[in-house]
């Protein structure tokens, strides 16, 4: 059974649009693990437009489940994330201007740097896991450099605009799932999942770990945290067990 993570960056930026201290992304994590979540994910950015350092001190003290730690390969992040050591850090692409991210880790284009991190993070008893895009290349760099997990990046998937591209980036994930699973890996996928096409993917039962943000924190906007979690949740194990 899949398990599902939120990523709690979207009540960071909420948090960033006025100065002070709310919105609290450690409170939102603490309701989300309450309501069911099985992880909680966030990321640390170079210029901390969202997530602080803070923040990522108190969800280690405060996360029961699982913390999930998204940082690009900057020295300065890798201490942080040696000093705070969550359950996993998942090595991005550098940050873009926009801080929206839309492609994989080059890992190829930067292999000695990606590789040096996640050896370092290992050797400190950290996981490690790559986003990548869901290429055969992409997976087998990832396991070159002796990931953990790999966590596919769902945007072509998600920005499919008719249903047979919808289909073939549906076949995609679940073809690159299946490389990631017998290459010794986990499997993960995210970026830009809501409640609508999360559901094809659960079904395929080849996804070990959902990490979901925005969807998540944009319905409890309007019904709550705590339902919005349970909606999830309940969706990803439902279509789990269709029959």
């Amino acid at each position: 059974m899949a398990i599902v993570s939120v990523n709690v960056d979207q009540v960071a930026s909420i948090r960033a649009l006025r100065t002070g201290k709310l919105p609290d992304p450690v409170q939102a994590a603490m309701l989300a693990e309450l309501a069911g979540a099985d992880g909680i994910v966030c990321h640390l950015r170079e210029d901390r437009r969202a997530i602080r350092d803070r923040d990522v001190y108190l969800l280690k003290e405060t996360v029961k489940t699982r913390l999930n730690l998204l940082i690009p390969p900057i020295d300065e992040l890798y201490q942080r994330a040696i000093e705070v050591k969550p359950f996993l850090v998942t090595l991005m692409p550098f940050d873009s201007e926009d801080g929206v991210v839309t492609s994989g880790c080059d890992i190829a284009e930067n292999r000695e740097l990606y590789e040096e991190f996640a050896r370092s993070l290992k050797e400190a008893g950290v996981a490690v896991g790559y986003f990548v895009d869901p290429d055969a290349d992409a997976i087998k760099a990832a396991a070159r450099a002796k990931a953990d997990v790999v966590d596919l990046n769902a945007t072509s998937y998600v920005g499919a605009d008719t249903i047979e591209s919808a289909e073939a980036e549906l076949e995609r994930l679940e073809q690159m799932a299946q490389l990631v699973s017998k290459l010794g890996m986990a499997v993960s996928c995210g970026n830009g999942l809501n409640y609508k096409n999360i559901r094809p993917l659960a079904e395929l039962d080849v996804i070990d770990e959902f990490s979901i943000g925005h969807a998540v924190i944009s319905r409890g906007l309007m019904v709550g945290l705590d339902r919005a979690v349970r909606e999830i949740v309940d969706l990803v194990y439902s279509a789990e067990h269709v029959q």
